[in-house]
């Protein structure tokens, strides 16, 4: 819509401001004449290099298709990821401790995470939570970090998440994981999340356990989480129920006394007079502290038909066993998810993980969930979109120039500015690793779905300056010159404005590539992408573009002529209005 705007502007309203405001002046400036040896000078030095391109066309192509292929080693070398991590200035931390641990025993262990977490300057509040979610578990835990606005600390949250990960495995007896906000409120934010699923539960946790073995000898892979509850212990009554028939009980009466002493039944509503309209349960069940072990239980007794107290543990025993705590399906199999956030790349790590998967048995697969899956939706839609983009750019191509061939000419700027922004963004790791050793912090770029935006961009963004260049030397050939006549008059004419048109986009986009204020995460990715491809592109354009120009043409000429054609063949020009 932008575009739009911008085309309608520039047809209604520039023309207007210029025909009342704009003034040519025969005299000028020290800075005007300045610029203006610097013009000259480069169209002096630019007429040479187009003379020697257009003299060595074939090495000049062959030079593009190198530093074309080339591309393919920066784009392998890049890491890949759904997003950059932003900045939000808040942290979670999940803290697990074993299953069947006590409420009390979950608040210690976050008191003490609490206590890490506080020492941080970068902190300003935190409070802990314990038994969140569908299942609400009292032995986990979540800890919400809150920091100081990025202006005011010294160190990102990704920084302080990487020191914070080390210090809380100081905490014995529980396993706790940092991690950033996600991109869906409410669910676990892990790069790095994944399904392990089959038919048999069982088999399905032995398989799922030796795959997060495997996986943890891994480092890269970093500390795993999971949802794999299958040992709680639990307590299995198995009543006798000769013996309580005869003693005049039954198994409902002995369940409904172990429920209502443990777990507590409701028994009535109550609401205060005159109240506020609220009805509240009244809950019967033993004083906290009375059962906490299986010897307990011995103390119960039951009244049975006739009046009578019979001790519990002589109509029922309790056994201990394994149990699992919660029971995950996905795509109606038993499944259990894992969580982690990776030392590598997300892309890196999920091949690793592709790899592992191998060992597992038949009949049990991998399947990845969350930020993971996106990257591999993202990733099949961005080459569709890629390639629907050039397309569309063909076709219009084509029917304002009426030629097949041409179009292919203009679009060879395409190639050649996707390898400037992907070595844009690879550049920046060598120089992250050079800041490193002079004590500087350099930020690194991935290839996400925000580079990836402005891979796309640059397909229309450098098609501009090839257009400008063939449809001057279509107008020149069609005045009588020749194809070599025709670039070397037609390109050093718009050398001036391909020049101005990317430098100016260079320019509007030089602030969100330098990483600074709200959002830089995002920004920087699109950003330096679309200058790298529109600095390579620029400059290469202007001498690939005219040496494919001239072996197209003079070789349509040259058929043309084997043909028995008796005029010199014209250019394709876009079809002139009549009437």
């Amino acid at each position: 819509f932008g575009v739009l705007v911008s085309l309608f502007v520039s047809l209604t309203l520039t023309p207007m401001l210029c025909s009342r405001f704009l003034e040519v002046r025969s005299r000028h400036g020290r800075a005007y004449w300045a610029l203006e040896r610097f013009f000259r000078g480069l169209e002096a030095f630019y007429r040479r290099s187009l003379a020697w391109a257009l003299a060595h066309r074939w090495t000049v192509m062959l030079a593009a298709l190198a530093v074309t292929l080339s591309s393919v080693y920066f784009l392998r070398a890049l890491p890949v990821e759904l997003a950059p991590q932003q900045d939000e200035g808040k942290i979670f931390v999940n803290v697990r401790a074993p299953l069947g641990s006590s409420i009390e025993y979950t608040q210690r262990k976050l008191q003490e995470a609490e206590q890490i977490v506080g020492r941080y300057p970068e902190v300003v509040t935190e409070f802990a939570v314990i038994g969140l979610g569908s299942v609400g578990q009292v032995n986990q835990g979540l800890l919400v970090v809150r920091m100081k606005p990025r202006a005011e600390r010294r160190r990102s949250q990704q920084q302080v998440m990487a020191q914070l990960r080390r210090d809380l495995t100081e905490i014995a007896g529980v396993r706790a994981f940092p991690r950033a906000p996600g991109l869906a409120p409410r669910q676990r934010s892990e790069p790095l999340q994944f399904v392990v699923r089959g038919p048999s539960l069982q088999e399905m946790g032995r398989v799922a356990a030796q795959l997060q073995s495997q996986l943890q000898l891994d480092p890269a892979i970093g500390r795993m989480d999971t949802d794999l509850q299958l040992e709680l212990p639990q307590l299995v009554l198995e009543p006798d129920r000769v013996r309580a028939a005869g003693l005049g009980l039954n198994s409902s009466d002995i369940a409904l006394a172990i429920n209502m002493l443990t777990g507590g039944i409701d028994i009535a509503k109550y609401n205060d007079s005159p109240g506020d309209g609220e009805r509240y349960d009244i809950r019967v069940k033993a004083k906290d502290g009375e059962f906490t072990q299986q010897a307990d239980l011995s103390r119960i007794y039951l009244r049975n038909r006739s009046g009578q107290l019979v001790r519990f543990d002589s109509v029922a025993k309790v056994r201990e066993t394994l149990g699992p705590a919660v029971i995950g399906r996905f795509d109606l199999q038993y499944a259990a998810s894992f969580y982690a956030t990776p030392v590598i790349d997300l892309g890196a790590a999920m091949a690793r993980v592709r790899a592992a998967e191998r060992s597992l048995p038949p009949g049990y697969s991998v399947t990845f969930i969350g930020e993971a899956e996106q990257l591999e939706k993202t990733s099949g839609d961005t080459v569709f979109t890629f390639a629907l983009a050039l397309i569309l750019l063909y076709m219009v191509l084509a029917s304002q120039f009426n030629s097949f061939l041409q179009p292919l000419i203009i679009m060879i700027a395409v190639p050649l500015a996707v390898i400037g922004g992907v070595f844009a963004l690879w550049m920046f790791q060598p120089l992250a690793a050079l800041g490193k050793l002079a004590g500087l912090e350099i930020t690194t770029h991935s290839l996400n779905i925000y580079s990836m935006i402005g891979l796309v961009l640059l397909i229309g963004l450098v098609a501009k300056n090839s257009i400008l260049l063939v449809d001057l030397s279509n107008q020149r050939r069609a005045q009588g010159l020749g194809v070599d006549e025709a670039l070397a008059n037609a390109c050093p004419i718009r050398m001036r404005p391909v020049l101005m048109t990317s430098l100016t986009l260079i320019l509007a986009l030089l602030p969100a590539s330098l990483g600074l204020g709200a959002g830089a995460e995002s920004n920087a990715p699109l950003a330096i992408a679309v200058i790298g491809g529109m600095i390579t592109s620029t400059l290469l354009t202007l001498v690939v573009v005219p040496a494919a120009y001239s072996l197209v043409e003079n070789w349509r000429e040259r058929r043309h002529a084997r043909r028995g054609g008796g005029a010199a063949l014209e250019a394709p020009q876009a079809p002139k209005k009549t009437g």
